[in-house]
């Protein structure tokens, strides 16, 4: 009886165990937006080299297919950026160009601006999770498949209006969001400034909606009609078993480019 007690005891206590594990969990952030969405962001900055620079970046968000970032800087060869999570590229449709990227290729900056591919990838696919349940500070995130941040510090959750960055060979950067707005149901830091010591400057989302409201997207005008092929079991975006075939949106990102 004692035995069959102290079973169901401990039982109880890994139920509980789990139960406080998983509440810690969802108390963090993993992905900025959960809905297929369409948001331009600008952003004006003073580079390392004390120049002023910016960029005009239409961000294409689809939770469970390839999310495509079209990118614009003045005198600058302009570039679209793909990723599935698990692979990504880069189209350059001026010169019909297609690079493909490793894992290590996302520390490279985006032209001269201090942003870098990294944060692509991370508003895409960035996954932010607690850090070990022991240590009571859930403000304290740290973020998965991201090569070139591996922490990062919120003053609060889940709006939080100073946040803190850390890489490799301490590298550090701030952002201050001034505020936030709800755009179609989702909650974004609209103006926001980035600083470390060698840099600064401000971003800003223009617009945010939701995929269906853009006239333009190919998603809304070629779609209609046609099948969409079956897709893997995928947790998020990355495949579980099998290789991940091309969703359509990718076809369609390409006869849009091809336009």
């Amino acid at each position: 009886m004692t035995t069959m007690f102290n079973k169901i005891k401990s039982a109880m206590i890994a139920i509980a165990g789990v139960a406080v594990f998983c509440q810690a969990q969802t108390s963090c952030p993993h992905f900025l937006l959960e809905s297929p969405m369409v948001v331009n962001i600008e952003g004006f900055f003073i580079n390392e080299k004390m120049s002023r620079v910016s960029l005009d970046v239409e961000w294409r968000h689809h939770p469970e297919a390839l999310d495509t970032f079209f990118v614009n800087q003045p005198d600058v060869p302009k570039f679209n950026f793909i990723t599935a999570g698990e692979y990504r590229y880069m189209e350059f449709p001026d010169i019909k160009v297609k690079r493909q990227l490793g894992t290590h290729h996302l520390k490279e900056h985006i032209g001269e601006t201090p942003l870098k591919l990294d944060d692509m990838e991370l508003l895409a696919n960035g996954q932010f999770l607690c850090r070990d349940s022991s240590i009571q500070k859930p403000n304290i995130l740290s973020t998965a498949f991201s090569m070139a941040w591996w922490s990062l510090i919120a003053d609060s959750l889940p709006h939080p209006t100073r946040v803190t960055m850390n890489g490799p060979r301490k590298e550090r950067r701030v952002f201050t969001i001034r505020q936030w707005r709800n755009y179609s149901g989702e909650m974004l830091p609209t103006l926001v400034k980035v600083e470390n010591e060698r840099y600064n400057g401000e971003l800003w989302i223009r617009s945010a909606y939701t995929v269906q409201a853009l006239q333009a997207d190919p998603l809304k005008n070629n779609v209609e009609g046609k099948p969409k092929p079956p897709l893997p079991d995928l947790f998020r975006k990355i495949p579980v078993k099998g290789e991940r075939k091309i969703p359509l949106i990718l076809k369609l990102n390409q006869e849009l480019l091809r336009e």
